[in-house]
Protein backbone atom coordinates (compact mmCIF):
# COMPACT_ATOMS: atom_id res chain seq x y z
CA UNK A 1 0.00 0.00 0.00
CA UNK A 2 2.86 2.53 0.55
CA UNK A 3 4.05 2.09 -2.81
CA UNK A 4 0.88 3.09 -4.34
CA UNK A 5 0.95 6.19 -1.90
CA UNK A 6 3.66 7.08 -2.84
CA UNK A 7 3.09 6.72 -6.84
CA UNK A 8 -0.58 8.36 -6.39
CA UNK A 9 1.32 11.91 -4.29
CA UNK A 10 4.45 11.91 -6.88
CA UNK A 11 1.70 12.06 -9.53
CA UNK A 12 0.13 14.37 -8.03
CA UNK A 13 3.13 16.46 -7.79
CA UNK A 14 4.39 16.32 -11.06
CA UNK A 15 0.96 16.85 -12.77
CA UNK A 16 0.00 19.74 -10.61
CA UNK A 17 1.72 22.61 -12.58
CA UNK A 18 0.70 21.44 -15.55
CA UNK A 19 -3.35 21.09 -14.91
CA UNK A 20 -3.15 24.99 -13.19
CA UNK A 21 -1.59 25.83 -16.42
CA UNK A 22 -4.27 24.34 -18.38
CA UNK A 23 -6.68 25.71 -15.81
CA UNK A 24 -5.93 29.10 -15.94
CA UNK A 25 -5.91 28.71 -19.96
CA UNK A 26 -9.88 28.14 -19.80
CA UNK A 27 -10.40 24.82 -18.84
CA UNK A 28 -12.88 24.37 -16.57
CA UNK A 29 -12.99 28.10 -16.04
CA UNK A 30 -16.73 28.10 -14.98
CA UNK A 31 -14.93 26.67 -10.86
CA UNK A 32 -13.13 29.92 -10.55
CA UNK A 33 -15.46 32.56 -12.51
CA UNK A 34 -17.64 33.28 -8.55
CA UNK A 35 -13.68 34.22 -7.18
CA UNK A 36 -12.99 36.49 -10.12
CA UNK A 37 -16.49 37.68 -9.66
CA UNK A 38 -16.24 37.93 -6.19
CA UNK A 39 -13.30 40.40 -6.06
CA UNK A 40 -13.94 42.08 -9.13
CA UNK A 41 -10.67 40.73 -11.19
CA UNK A 42 -9.90 40.06 -14.69
CA UNK A 43 -6.93 38.28 -13.34
CA UNK A 44 -7.24 34.14 -13.79
CA UNK A 45 -3.65 33.27 -12.05
CA UNK A 46 -4.59 33.40 -8.40
CA UNK A 47 -8.20 32.12 -8.64
CA UNK A 48 -7.09 29.22 -10.74
CA UNK A 49 -4.58 28.37 -8.28
CA UNK A 50 -6.86 28.05 -5.50
CA UNK A 51 -9.29 26.07 -7.32
CA UNK A 52 -6.83 23.85 -8.49
CA UNK A 53 -5.43 23.33 -5.18
CA UNK A 54 -9.06 22.42 -3.86
CA UNK A 55 -9.44 19.79 -6.88
CA UNK A 56 -6.54 18.44 -5.92
CA UNK A 57 -7.46 18.40 -2.25
CA UNK A 58 -10.37 16.88 -2.91
CA UNK A 59 -8.88 14.10 -4.89
CA UNK A 60 -6.46 13.34 -1.78
CA UNK A 61 -9.23 13.27 0.46
CA UNK A 62 -10.92 10.62 -1.74
CA UNK A 63 -8.44 8.65 -2.07
CA UNK A 64 -7.22 8.57 1.25
CA UNK A 65 -10.74 7.99 2.59
CA UNK A 66 -10.64 4.41 0.17
CA UNK A 67 -7.27 4.02 0.62
CA UNK A 68 -8.28 4.04 4.39
CA UNK A 69 -11.18 1.31 3.84
CA UNK A 70 -9.28 -0.28 1.73
CA UNK A 71 -6.54 -0.98 4.77
CA UNK A 72 -9.28 -1.69 7.38
CA UNK A 73 -10.81 -3.81 4.69
CA UNK A 74 -7.66 -6.48 4.64
CA UNK A 75 -7.92 -9.15 7.58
Amino acid sequence: MGFLRRGFYLLLGFTFPGFWLFHAGGLLAPLYLPLQKLFHTEATGWPSFITASLIYISAIAVFEFFAGALKNARP
